[in-house]
């Protein structure tokens, strides 16, 4: 919307007109035929779209989480976790899933652990971290959800003893 796009379709206009005229003049002083200058256009364009292609891929892998981390999907081979178990068959799982380690699987299994200790079954698959403190107000469990969110959304791939020491956390937070 005007005047912040004019103002950027122009920068984007004289920008380009600048590379243009860089390569120009280097053509120029490199004693290069017009299509050399083509060519070497092409070739910057396609190495700015390979890069562009990069780092959006990059992009793409940090904020998809990879399948061992999938709260939503149980790993494969695994039989679909039912969403009625009590607190202590969610302990159960996030201690089997820790042996195994599955760090996505037990990442979801400590989050239901903690959501059926202290909501028991109102708990809905689709509260969010922020749902659960707000609707028991616990509001002393909000760090702990933190953590929680943090190491199943974040942007890095958990370790095994950051999702061991959660579970000791939950463990001395539930008594």
């Amino acid at each position: 919307m005007p005047p912040q796009a004019s103002y950027l379709a122009e920068l984007s206009q004289a920008f380009w007109r600048s590379v243009a005229e860089l390569i120009g003049r280097a053509a120029g002083a490199l004693r290069l035929g017009p299509e050399a200058g083509a060519w070497i256009v092409a070739g910057l364009a396609i190495l700015c779209l390979g890069v562009l292609g990069w780092i959006l891929i990059g992009w793409l892998r940090r904020r998809r989480p990879d399948d061992a981390q999938r709260a939503e999907a149980p790993a494969a081979g695994a039989a679909p976790i039912p969403a009625t178990w009590d607190a202590a068959a969610w302990r159960a799982e996030l201690e089997r899933c820790l042996a195994e380690e599955r760090i996505g699987d037990a990442l979801r299994a400590a989050w239901w652990w903690l959501a059926r200790s202290i909501a028991g079954p109102e708990v809905k698959p689709d509260w969010t971290s922020r749902d659960l403190a707000a609707r028991t107000r616990q509001r002393e469990l909000r760090d702990l959800l933190r953590r929680l969110d943090a190491l199943t959304f974040g942007v890095g791939r958990p370790e095994l003893p950051d999702v061991r020491q959660l579970a000791e956390q939950i463990r001395g937070a539930l008594g």
